[in-house]
């Protein structure tokens, strides 16, 4: 594997990153999803959102106990 392989891969898993990110805050508009969607495999963008939901329920249930404990 070649540096600009890595390179393109690190560039791909940032992107599906932050568009799972902007997809989960509900605020991403259709323009730049035309432009980021051509490259993003649907695997990698359910496994993300899978893991950013999973991150998510784990804050709010660490959350949940810290306050009933209190």
């Amino acid at each position: 594997m070649s540096p600009s392989d890595t390179q393109t891969e690190k560039g791909r898993r940032f992107s599906t990153i932050r568009t799972v990110a902007w997809a989960l805050l509900g605020i991403r508009g259709h323009k730049p999803h035309a432009h980021d969607a051509a490259p993003l495999s649907p695997l990698q963008i359910l496994i993300t959102a899978l893991v950013f939901m999973l991150i998510f329920v784990l804050v709010l249930v660490s959350v949940a106990i810290y306050i009933s404990r209190q």
